[in-house]
């Protein structure tokens, strides 16, 4: 009898301890994989689909990823955020999001399973806002962004001024996806994919050609006027594109607008 309670409780230890694991935060089970390649997945928001190894799609306006021939003839499969981060000593180097069909299991990566969408995008965020992060930093904003609900932009505007303060950061990407956010408030929108893409009259489209012209100004010389428009004019439409070219601009100066319409000031 005790021979077989021994073998109980071993089995039942055994089974509990993938369970137990599980229960870690994703942060320490990824730094556990040490040197490698870990992976894991989040749920997606609606709209989002990918072929699984080139390219990510949202909605109807966006794609981002390896563009070739051959892509846009390629099926775009919803499912979950698939997350793949290379590790040297601990230190998250590389970081890669996919969507779709997802490939053979490989030994090489070490996978930790599914999460929440708000732990894997809150994860994918903490990477983002280490100040020497390298390369990992700048790919791990856009997939925090794909998670079901999130809604990313009070940690963007923490690393969009950590990086206005680095005088060696030329172009942020989170003040890019700021602008993003910014642009879709006025539409009534926490989800910085949407845009306004409706019908327009000739009067609309004249005046969103010269907020156009102002963001192809030389040497940054339109980012004033585009932040006098975002702040002033009486048009939302008008306003949400300026905010947008803005956002691509990726100027430091944008912040402070940014964080009044997504903060409800204007």
């Amino acid at each position: 009898m005790r021979g077989r309670a021994c073998l109980t409780v071993a089995v039942l230890a055994f089974a509990a301890a993938p369970v137990a694991a599980q229960q870690r935060p994703l942060a320490a089970r990824v730094a556990a994989v040490r040197d490698g390649m870990a992976e894991f997945r989040f749920p997606s928001r609606s709209g989002v689909c990918g072929d699984g190894h080139s390219f990510i799609r949202v909605g109807e306006h966006m794609t981002v990823g390896n563009f070739s021939e051959g892509m846009y003839g390629r099926p775009c499969v919803p499912g979950p955020v698939r997350i793949v981060v290379s590790l040297a000593n601990g230190t998250v180097t590389r970081v890669k999001g996919y969507v779709g069909p997802e490939p053979a299991p490989s030994s090489g990566i070490v996978d930790l399973g599914m999460t929440t969408a708000a732990e894997g995008s809150n994860y994918l965020l903490d990477i983002a806002a280490i100040a020497d992060g390298g390369k990992a930093s700048r790919e791990a904003i856009f997939p925090a962004l794909l998670g079901e609900d999130v809604v990313a932009w009070p940690r963007l505007l923490q690393i969009a001024r950590r990086e206005a303060s680095d005088n060696e950061r030329k172009h942020s990407e989170a003040t890019f996806w700021l602008g993003r956010y910014a642009a879709a408030k006025l539409n009534g929108s926490d989800v910085p994919f949407d845009s306004d893409e409706g019908d327009r009259s000739d009067e609309e489209d004249v005046k969103e050609h010269a907020v156009f012209a102002l963001s192809q100004l030389r040497g940054h010389e339109g980012v004033e006027p585009l932040i006098k428009v975002a702040r002033t004019n009486k048009d939302p439409n008008v306003r949400s594109k300026a905010l947008f070219w803005l956002g691509e601009s990726r100027d430091p100066r944008a912040i402070d607008v940014f964080e009044e319409i997504l903060k409800g000031g204007r």
